[in-house]
């Protein structure tokens, strides 16, 4: 009875044991073939046996001809994919389509309905399906691909413990008017007042003497951010759909919209300013260097290290630069590193000037930092840490491998990359100065601890709270100001 019972479990785990036989392994573009006798396949490796000894193969590109051949079937991989809506329908299906041609693959979307997608992989050579992704609108895919129900999820939270992830893309949450509307600035306070209902006219706030209807997007809830500190809402049209929201905005004078950067459309976004008069407005580059207030990480994750070949691929290729312009052409913040030429930084050297005030110290070293700057251009990537932490936040952490590899690729190849240190304005000055200047030298630690003998000089310094991005009366004004920019000579 015994040995029936193992012999059972034998068959059911272990199949491809029982029916080896000779095979022929082909890579999909040709250029390898290995023979022998096939001893195991679990779905995703090959174990073969040849005349050179055992062999374990991933079969995520490979072709079988043979006897021994796996069911074609149980060869294809199986991939199930969560996220919001937007990133599920408007980020994924794009990524996949460039990333299958560039492999020589067929790529194929089935609409299953507003909820679910799939998504095929083909070798066209071979005539069998590689890959199917199955693609499910999920808010809390975090959660599900933790407790094993998916195998990547797409969100903008940051994962924790053995959640693996990387930044693939840039969002921003943006409130917006329409074009009509001739109000183009509010503060942080005069916000959130609009948001919680408790102003009711754009006359309260010298706009037209029409009454704020606010926008939302369904399933919106209260809670305290840098847009909404208090975290109240008052009552509001809800939209499923963000392009939805942002057409409804554009179209009424009257309007006043919260809605993702990548889904404003038509609609005008309202620069937000704090009390001391600093604004940054929502635009690409700011949102690119995480300079916008709230600016969102768009994360791809995942647990473990083992994935089906393809799948490994196609991750690879999310986060590489060829990636970049196709997320842009989707409407999402790519993270190409660009550079911004010290005379389009009118404004931030104005807030400069404004923070100062006119006291001779810092105005000294307001001098002294444009010195220095105005023969460089600032690279689009800006290093960030966690609240209370020397620890790079997560985009800063995606960041250091984005800029090494650029360094490695030969982007900056005879040029200096001069990393520069600000933080907020508490605290006395000469003391942010020497803290500016330790956080620029541990990022430039980081970036040249990935780098073989980089062909590119790289140096350190700080300039404490002379260029302040934001006002320091706010968590997230001090947030923004704590940084570290790249800047290239």
């Amino acid at each position: 009875m015994f040995r029936h019972f193992c012999l059972l479990i034998f068959v059911v785990l272990c199949p491809w044991s029982l029916w080896a036989g000779p095979v022929v392994l082909t890579t999909a573009d040709g250029s390898l073939t290995i023979e022998g006798d096939l001893t195991s396949f679990d779905g995703e490796l090959f174990r073969i046996q040849t005349e050179f000894g055992a062999l374990t193969i991933d079969g995520g590109n490979l072709t079988c001809i043979g006897s021994g051949c796996p069911d074609p079937d149980t060869m294809v991989a199986r991939v199930r994919v969560g996220g919001p809506a937007d990133l599920l329908f408007g980020l994924m299906p794009g990524l996949l389509e460039v990333f299958a041609e560039r492999e020589g693959l067929d790529f194929r979307s089935v609409f299953i309905g507003d909820a679910a997608i799939t998504w095929e992989l083909g070798n066209p050579d071979a005539g069998r399906l590689v890959a199917r992704f199955k693609g499910k609108v999920e808010e809390n895919a975090l959660d599900q691909l933790v407790d094993g129900e998916v195998d990547l999820s797409l969100g903008r939270v940051a994962g924790q413990g053995q959640v693996r992830q990387d930044v693939v893309a840039l969002d921003a949450m943006v409130p917006i008017v329409a074009p009509g509307n001739p109000r183009a600035m509010v503060t942080v306070d005069q916000l959130d007042s609009l948001l919680a209902g408790r102003t009711k006219n754009w006359s309260q706030l010298d706009g037209p003497d029409l009454a704020v209807i606010l926008h939302l997007l369904e399933g919106a809830v209260v809670s305290r951010n840098v847009l909404n500190p208090s975290g109240q809402l008052g009552d509001a049209i809800r939209h499923q759909s963000g392009r939805d929201l942002a057409d409804a905005v554009a179209h009424d004078p009257a309007a006043l919209g919260l809605v993702p950067f990548s889904m404003m459309g038509n609609a005008v976004p309202l620069v937000i300013s704090g009390a001391c008069g600093l604004a940054t407005p929502a635009t690409r580059e700011s949102i690119r260097a995480e300079d916008y207030p709230s600016t969102q990480p768009l994360f791809l994750h995942r647990i473990g290290a083992r994935q089906p070949k393809v799948v490994r691929d196609f991750i690879a290729f999310a986060r590489s630069p060829e990636a970049q312009p196709v997320i842009r052409s989707l409407g999402f913040v790519d993270q190409a590193i660009g550079r911004i030429a010290f005379e389009r930084q009118g404004a931030r050297i104005a807030n400069a000037v404004l923070a100062a005030d006119a006291e001779p110290a810092a105005m000294a070293s307001v001098r002294d930092m444009i010195g220095v700057l105005m023969t460089m251009d600032r690279l689009t990537l800006t290093f960030r840490f966690q609240d209370g932490s020397s620890d790079l936040d997560p985009q800063s952490a995606t960041n250091v491998l984005r800029l090494a590899d650029a360094i490695s690729r030969g982007a900056f190849d005879g040029r200096e990359l001069v990393f520069i240190g600000f933080t907020d304005g508490v605290g006395p000055a000469d003391g942010n100065q020497r803290l500016s200047k330790r956080r620029a030298r541990s990022v430039l630690r980081a970036v040249s601890a990935r780098i073989d003998e980089p062909p590119v000089t790289l140096s350190a310094t700080g300039f404490g709270e002379s260029l302040p991005m934001a006002c320091d009366d706010t968590v997230w004004g001090k947030q923004v100001n704590r940084r570290v920019e790249v800047w290239v000579r």
